[in-house]
């Protein structure tokens, strides 16, 4: 490409992106559940998750988020992020990213890569205290027999608050996930298409076949789990630490906070 050619598109880039821009922040913000993109998958008394798809050049509407929520990067992506009254904003997202951000943001999305950019978008709707993400110490035990630490499953704490946690599980082809606890309601979000069998306490192996990007909603469970593809299996978990208040349940704060993930 010649240096005329290749400045004229990048030129055209920028007023692409600049009348982009130009009509998100003249356009009347949308609620969420109105904005083309996001697709409502689940919606209970903790959480409503949508499954957000934008291809390479769109564009969402400028929409509204009233609640806290959590992000989960399905893929790798660019974007342009524009919040209301704000200049757009360049974002790289790697896959498995979790962002957080706090109710009342008001912004659209340019897709500015070459791939589809997916995201799973969890609404907290309960309020959300002390949320952090994890920087060091991040790495939980999981018991492993292999001499082979490559084929180990691991599990990494990602983000967390007096409410919830986040982790990533990673459990290469033939790995075992001991029998651990999860002791209230979660969340997954594969990485990537996986099979895996699960065998719940004293109950038979079901078999899972997960597709990267497809949210499922668990109840508390003693379970084991193996990798049973030929694909490692990537999934974020997000694992409550109590019921909402009102549902005469245990408190939500974290003295009273059950520690996920116990081994037996």
């Amino acid at each position: 490409m010649s240096l005329v050619m290749r400045s004229l598109s990048i030129f055209t880039l920028f007023v692409i992106l600049a009348l982009t821009a130009w009509t998100q922040q003249a356009q009347a913000p949308v609620e969420i559940t109105s904005e083309p993109s996001h697709h409502k998958v689940l919606d209970n008394l903790f959480v409503r998750v949508f499954a957000v798809s934008v291809d390479p050049g769109k564009s969402t509407l400028m929409h509204r988020h009233g609640h806290d929520y959590l992000s989960v990067s399905v893929g790798d992506a660019q974007i342009m992020n524009v919040r209301e009254g704000a200049q757009p904003v360049p974002v790289t997202f790697k896959d498995g990213d979790v962002r957080f951000s706090p109710a009342g943001l008001v912004h659209a999305v340019t897709n500015t890569g070459s791939k589809p950019f997916h995201n799973a978008t969890i609404e907290l709707l309960a309020p959300t205290t002390n949320q952090k993400s994890c920087t060091e110490s991040c790495a939980i035990p999981v018991p492993c027999d292999s001499a082979d630490k490559a084929a180990c499953v691991s599990v990494v704490k990602v983000f967390s608050s007096d409410q919830w946690s986040v982790t990533l599980a990673t459990l290469p082809p033939g790995a075992k996930y001991a029998q651990h606890t999860h002791l209230a309601h979660f969340l997954n979000v594969p990485l990537a298409d996986a099979e895996v069998t699960m065998r719940n306490q004293d109950q038979p192996e079901t078999v899972v076949h997960s597709k990267a990007g497809e949210v499922t909603w668990n109840n508390p469970v003693v379970h084991t789990v193996t990798n049973t593809g030929k694909t490692t299996a990537r999934v974020v978990v997000l694992e409550f630490r109590g019921r909402p208040a009102g549902e005469g349940s245990e408190s939500l704060g974290p003295k009273d906070a059950p520690k996920p993930h116990d081994y037996h």
